[in-house]
């Protein structure tokens, strides 16, 4: 987990510490913020790229259940992994934290190899979720803005972290590049348009396509930090309607 970026969120030093001397001997990453409360955990969400949130349940200021609530109600943030550390064990605070969307939680005092468990179970559970692709989309248009290039395309599957697309080949296309993808549906569940567009993404992948449809096929990894908020929330609507609609889920594992 060395590329994995930590949020530690805790009013007292020497448990951040800890947490931070945990992560580094046990998980190998040295990508490790710390907040003493909920309120500067937000800032530094709003400011720097963070996947996994260890956070205490009582602080000054903002809380950990009140941070909770933010993050599952963010469209940016919902997604991350959050663990919460409390030294409440008692059954009432288990039915709050699991209601609030909660992924795990340690009592203090804990062990080393108990918060390094439930670190790689949050963060094995959240990579199985975003790596779930749908294959069946609803009718759609798709264009790729390649340097000069426009080209027509269809989406083959799709998860919350990437896709696959069948399009026609042409130099423009690089690997590694941000390249610009607009995905549009005129009726989405209903008579109702939804826009995806300009959704940013490298292509990882290029292959030759030996089927019916265009001439190669592009595996696209999204860059989701570039794109805007309105583009993120609109792609959720769409993983949304297709985890409800269809039972055509291809699972990547």
């Amino acid at each position: 987990m060395r590329n994995v970026r930590f949020l530690v969120v805790d009013d007292c030093t020497a448990v951040r510490n800890v947490v931070r001397n945990i992560i580094k001997t046990r998980l190998g990453s040295d990508q490790v913020i710390m907040a003493a409360n909920g309120k500067q955990a937000i800032q530094i969400l709003e400011s720097k790229p963070v996947d996994i949130i260890i956070s205490d349940w009582q602080m000054p200021e903002m809380n950990g259940e009140e941070l909770l609530y933010r993050v599952r109600n963010s469209a940016k943030f919902k997604d991350l992994p959050f663990i919460m550390m409390t030294s409440n064990g008692e059954r009432d605070f288990v039915i709050t934290a699991i209601k609030n969307g909660v992924s795990h939680f340690v009592v203090k005092p804990f062990r080393a190899e108990k918060l390094e468990a439930a670190v790689n179970k949050s963060w094995n559970g959240a990579c199985k979720r975003n790596s779930v692709r749908h294959s069946a989309l609803p009718a759609h248009a798709m264009r790729i803005v390649a340097s000069d290039a426009l080209l027509e395309a269809k989406v083959n599957n799709i998860s919350h972290t990437g896709m696959q697309v069948y399009s026609d080949y042409v130099d423009a296309l690089k690997l590694y590049k941000t390249t610009e993808f607009n995905l549009s549906f005129d009726n989405f569940n209903g008579p109702h348009a939804l826009s995806i567009s300009p959704l940013y993404g490298s292509i990882v992948r290029i292959e030759a396509n030996e089927g019916p449809e265009q001439d190669c096929l592009l595996g696209v990894r999204f860059e989701l930090d570039k794109c805007s908020e309105q583009v993120r929330n609109n792609l959720d609507k769409l993983m949304i309607h297709l985890d409800n609609a269809a039972p055509d889920v291809v699972d990547n594992n």
